[in-house]
């Protein structure tokens, strides 16, 4: 029989009656909390909406109220700016100034603002008791305004400055000495007189040294009799708090609800907490409460030094950026409402409050509830589980006895069956154990028999790397005697360097994971020289190999699985393949020798060529009379030499490592051509008509001779499959970024069977010693060198084409395509229509 496991402490366990009150507990509870926590977020997200559509009404009907407040305002303003005595005055000063030399206006100014500095009274005096200066204070005072049009007492008290300036900026009529006497480079006197053609501008509120206020103001331009143009600008200089706490100031609500009026940089222009000019605390709420819109937001802060959430209602004042245009220098201006989120969630907190109180009675009653219903339950349990103890421990004599009519009196009846089937069973246990035992000692001998006839060495070892089974093979092989096992280490046992157990041991206690190097051979083994004699003898670094003594062995780990709590073992499985690794040393040796001769045969046939050039060249010499073309055959023969010393250090590994840097700009079509004449040379190609189609002068990144040696090789495949009569056509086309050139001949064609060998080394389906069946092949190693490649199109009886593709250098001169049609002849270049 199996062990029972071991139980639960006491202290560590819960018993079935409270398992099944925490049951009825959460059952009752999860819901309560569910139906809470929606109630008390629906609730706060109804309260955020109410109250923020109703901030966003209030803040609107504010924003209303002030725009009314600044309309008003600039209506005052403006009835000034047009009263004829004012205007009237500035014309004359506008003309006295044009007829002035700009030398003469300059000093003038110059020396105004002297006096003006000084406070010279005479000067002063004319400024501010002129007449247009006593027309400004009739209209403050109201003297000279109808009843319905008189400055309240609030905006009266509020305007701190009121002066006018001409149409240079300077000052012409103040109320007070406070006015700067110079004002053409402020920003409100270039605003309002905006190129002399005149607009309304606001200046946003900002610090005014010469009143100790936060200020804002109003500049009217005042134009001429005609409307024409702008003689002057009224300048009106305003207190913020005193102008618009008024109207702001007596909207309050609750305890904390306020309005306030800010601008679109988050500068409080009104606030009956915050002090005028001061930036919210928070300016993250800038962007979201200055919308062109009316609104409201459900923002992280409240802009008054509270991090709590906060419900903000925003609106614009539309009908004052309207008014100016858009000339507010800060933008524009907000009405800003706001309550404290305490005042402001109160009845929800309150409400969730009760319902908090309502829910820990209804947990009260559910857990009287469970207590009651699990004691009906537990108790036959209890009895069930002292049973099942009884039928462990073989003591269960007498039935179990419990009615309760329901699945639990069918539980105690199965538990009697069982019990009575498990009394029979018992009696047969015993013979079937001893059987079991003989099945496994017979398998166990049969796996050492087995093994022992296998001739690779076996051994298993433990997690203390002490070998525990070795066969029949590995005793032989290192001379291990049985009294050695379970207590000797397994680098005991093998002899092996230093070097080789470290590395071993790494993978033994990586769970017998070999490493993976033989897969990633390094790639300078790759590519080394194939001629390099390489016969060294030991195990390589990039395969899973051991040198014990003279022999070389093959080892791979593996692991058998534990048993019965048992950790599990690994195995290590030695192959000798000494003889095997001199055989393929012997067949990479042989390979060498093939390789050898594939390098002979190709140097031969890359040679070929050019030297049949060599030899036509010198046979024209011998007959030629004129000496100049004499020089130029003598040229051709140097040309072809160097050509011949490129391909023999080319073919010999010479050239990889002194010219990999070297590749120059070629003229892809200019190289075709020069292949073209130096086939003619050669080759009797008076029967063959050449046509050529190009796409311009196209530059490819190449070495000129090798280049010139590949299209040579596809040239003379073409002219030999047209036996001295035929057309051969040559066009280049682009196409992202590649130029391929065609080369199409009108010979047989290529088989079927014969065109997926074509590139392979050797192969030709010309005669004995018309071709070495090299110059495809030496063709496409050249043009893959250059990051291309070459293609080959052919039926049988209608042709073959050869498709050249190249990375373009550069793009191509903007010309059209090039044609030509000769008969052997050297091309002539025409444009095609």
């Amino acid at each position: 029989m199996s062990e029972t496991p071991p139980s639960s402490p006491p202290g560590t366990r819960w018993g079935l009656k409270t398992k099944l009150i925490l049951s009825m507990l959460f059952v009752g509870v999860i819901p309560l909390v569910v139906g809470l926590g929606m109630a008390f977020r629906q609730g706060s997200q109804e309260i955020q909406e109410v109250s923020g559509e109703s901030f966003a009404a209030l803040a609107t009907e504010a924003s209303r109220k002030l725009d009314l407040l600044v309309s008003e305002e600039v209506a005052r303003t403006s009835r000034i700016a047009t009263d004829p005595v004012i205007i009237r005055e500035l014309e004359q000063r506008r003309d006295t100034l044009h007829i002035q030399p700009s030398t003469e206006r300059q000093a003038t100014l110059e020396r105004h603002a002297a006096l003006w500095q000084a406070k010279d009274p005479a000067f002063v005096k004319t400024v501010t008791d002129n007449s247009m200066a006593r027309l400004l204070r009739e209209y403050y005072v109201g003297s000279h305004s109808e009843t319905d049009q008189l400055l309240p007492t609030v905006v009266r008290a509020a305007t701190k400055m009121l002066f006018i300036t001409d149409l240079d900026g300077a000052l012409v009529a103040a109320m007070s000495s406070k006015p700067a006497i110079s004002h053409s480079t402020q920003a409100w006197w270039q605003g309002a007189y905006h190129k002399g053609v005149g607009q309304l501008y606001i200046e946003d509120v900002s610090f005014d040294q010469a009143v100790d206020s936060y200020v804002f103001t109003l500049s009217m331009p005042i134009m001429d009799s005609l409307r024409y143009e702008v003689v002057g600008v009224l300048h009106r200089v305003i207190d913020a708090k005193e102008f618009f706490s008024p109207s702001t100031h007596p909207i309050r609500f609750g305890k904390t609800g306020h309005v306030m009026l800010i601008d679109s940089r988050g500068i409080v222009i009104s606030c009956p907490i915050l002090p005028t000019g001061v930036s919210l605390s928070d300016m993250s709420l800038v962007p979201l409460v200055t919308l062109p819109h009316p609104g409201w937001v459900a923002a992280s802060s409240d802009g008054h030094g509270d991090t709590s959430t906060s419900i903000i209602g925003f609106a614009p004042l539309a009908e004052t950026s309207r008014a100016t245009n858009g000339s507010l220098e800060g933008g524009s201006w907000h009405t800003f409402v706001w309550q404290s989120s305490d005042e402001l969630f109160a009845p929800i907190r309150h409400l969730f409050t009760w319902m908090t109180a309502f829910g820990v009675i209804a947990v009260g009653l559910l857990a009287t509830l469970g207590f009651l219903a699990a004691s009906r339950i537990v108790t036959p349990v209890r009895q069930l589980q002292a049973a099942a103890q009884s039928i462990g421990r073989g003591e269960l004599r007498t039935p179990i006895q419990i009615q309760t009519g329901d699945e639990l009196e069918d539980l105690a009846n199965e538990f009697n069956r069982m019990n009575t089937q498990l009394e029979a069973a018992f009696a047969g246990l015993t013979d079937q154990v001893t059987l079991k035992t003989q099945e496994v000692q017979y398998l166990q001998q049969s796996t050492d028999q087995i093994l022992d006839t296998v001739p690779t060495p076996i051994l298993l070892i433990n997690g203390q790397e002490i070998v525990q089974y070795v066969n029949r093979a590995a005793r032989e092989t290192f001379n291990i005697q049985p009294e050695q096992l379970a207590v000797t280490p397994l680098f005991m046992l093998l002899p092996l360097d230093p070097a080789t157990q470290k590395k071993l041991r790494q993978e033994f206690h990586n769970n017998g994971s070999a490493a993976s190097a033989q897969d990633d051979v390094s790639r300078s083994t790759l590519l080394r020289d194939p001629l390099t004699p390489s016969m060294k003898q030991g195990p390589s670094p990039h395969r899973s190999e051991l040198q014990i003594g003279p022999h070389l062995y093959h080892y791979q780990w593996f692991r058998l699985p534990g048993w019965s709590g048992n950790h599990g073992r690994i195995g290590l499985v030695l192959r000798d393949t000494t003889d095997e690794s001199r055989l393929q040393d012997q067949l990479v040796q042989a390979e060498k020798s093939g390789s050898l001769g594939v390098l002979t045969a190709g140097i031969g046939h890359e040679l070929n060529n050019p030297l049949f050039g060599i030899v036509g060249l010198g046979e024209a010499i011998q007959e030629e009379p004129d000496l100049q073309r004499v020089k130029t055959y003598a040229r051709d023969i140097v040309a072809q030499g160097h050509r011949m010393a490129s391909i023999i250090r080319d073919f010999t590994g010479v050239t990889t490592r002194e010219v990999s840097d070297q590749r120059v700009p070629v003229y892809l079509e200019q190289a075709l051509d020069q292949a073209l004449a130096t086939m003619q040379t050669t080759t009797d190609m008076k029967g063959i008509v050449v046509q050529k189609a190009y796409a311009g002068n196209t530059r490819v990144l190449a070495l000129p001779d090798q280049l010139q040696q590949a299209l040579s090789n596809l040239l003379t495949n073409a002219v030999q499959a047209m036996k001295g009569t035929g057309m051969l056509k040559l066009a280049t086309t682009l196409s992202n970024q590649l130029v391929t050139a065609t080369i199409t001949d009108s010979g047989p064609g290529i088989s079927k069977q014969h065109l997926s060998k074509i590139f392979d080394p050797f192969f030709t389906t010309k005669g004995q010693g018309e071709g070495s069946g090299l110059g495809l092949t030496v063709a496409r190693r050249i043009l893959r060198k250059f990051g291309g490649d070459v293609r080959i199109e052919s039926l049988e009886g209608q042709g073959t084409t050869c498709l050249v593709t190249l990375p373009i250098l550069a793009a191509p001169p903007e010309e059209g395509p090039w044609t030509a049609s000769t008969s052997h002849s050297e091309p002539q270049p025409s444009r095609s229509s």
